[in-house]
């Protein structure tokens, strides 16, 4: 049986004593804007509205480019300190993408000796894919099931799902996963009851290395917070969300979207008029050492991260609270470190 814990990791380093860093922990690649569902918590549930939420951002539904790949490769290995982690995540479902296991490879044939993580919703996983994928060497596929029948997933996610065929696919990449760990989980929101809650571990759990229920967290004043199942005030853990003034993800992130526009937390779908540079311009070590990144990181620790618009009501800060990111008793301190850099 899998254990059962959160997805993100609880060793975590304290901001305060180590930061500005010469390069991010973590990194988010969007691979693709493509997806194969239309979850109701997310702004694809609207793609084919023209008055939707995805059409109001403008954004083309494509995938990333694999000479920007090759781009953000080198700019990875151009870092002091590599990356602890680099996943393949974004506003579409990574799988979608055909290079996703060359991507992969090339990032290790480059020299990249950190984790390299998927988050999918697995629908398009294969034995074939998952054995590329195992070979390619990611170390984590993190699994997001959103319901638990064929009926659930057309109600939740617009579209039907072989649940025995799904199921099989992941049986079989946890089977072969080789060294790659298998987490899976599922939003509170997707669950109906008590019982449908046991069952999600019944089904799952064995197959999998590690499992969860998650809090459903998103940016209500974009999609809503559908019924009050979207409540901020708790972390995706389930845990009470810790009001804090300054951001601290900020400070140790850096997402690049399929345009090649880069922002400094995981939230997918963000403007482009919030980026901090754009790689069809600039190296990403040019970017994390900006003038633009660094007068963000500086007014996050005078104002506060809710004075920048698209930040206000983030679903980041909220989604992880730990004490190790907490810097609002240090502000001045850090804001002489960073003036001083």
């Amino acid at each position: 049986m899998a254990q059962i814990k959160p997805s993100y990791d609880i060793k975590r380093t304290n901001l305060r004593d180590v930061i500005p860093l010469s390069g991010p922990f973590g990194m988010y690649v969007e691979p693709t804007r493509c997806c194969n569902l239309k979850c109701f918590y997310c702004m694809h549930s609207t793609r084919d509205d023209a008055n939707g939420e995805f059409a109001k951002t403008g954004f083309s539904i494509a995938h990333l480019d694999m000479a920007l790949w090759d781009k953000i490769v080198d700019g990875v290995m151009c870092f002091p300190e590599q990356p602890k982690r680099i996943t393949f995540s974004g506003l579409g479902e990574p799988l979608m993408n055909p290079n996703l296991g060359e991507m992969a490879r090339r990032l290790r044939k480059a020299g990249f000796s950190g984790r390299n993580d998927i988050i999918t919703n697995a629908v398009a996983l294969t034995p074939k894919l998952a054995d590329e994928l195992i070979d390619s060497g990611i170390n984590r596929i993190q699994i997001s099931v959103q319901g638990l029948t064929s009926g659930r997933y057309r109600e939740i996610a617009g579209t039907p799902v072989d649940m025995e065929r799904y199921i099989n696919h992941i049986r079989y990449l946890y089977e072969h996963r080789k060294s790659t760990e298998v987490f899976i989980k599922i939003i509170d929101a997707n669950l109906q009851n008590q019982s449908e809650r046991e069952t999600f571990f019944e089904k799952f759990g064995s197959i999998c290395d590690a499992i969860y229920v998650e809090h459903l967290v998103v940016m209500e004043k974009q999609m809503g917070d559908h019924g009050g199942k979207a409540d901020r005030s708790l972390n995706m853990n389930g845990e009470p969300f810790a009001y804090r003034e300054v951001c601290g993800v900020m400070y140790y992130f850096l997402q690049v979207n399929i345009d090649g526009d880069t922002f400094p937390c995981s939230t997918p779908g963000l403007p482009g008029s919030f980026s901090m540079g754009n790689l069809h311009t600039q190296d990403l070590s040019e970017i994390w050492n900006g003038n633009k990144r660094g007068e963000l990181l500086r007014a996050n620790l005078l104002s506060g991260y809710r004075t920048f618009a698209p930040c206000a009501e983030c679903s980041s800060v909220v989604c992880i609270t730990d004490p190790a990111e907490w810097l609002d008793d240090c502000r001045e301190e850090m804001l002489t470190r960073f003036q001083e850099g």
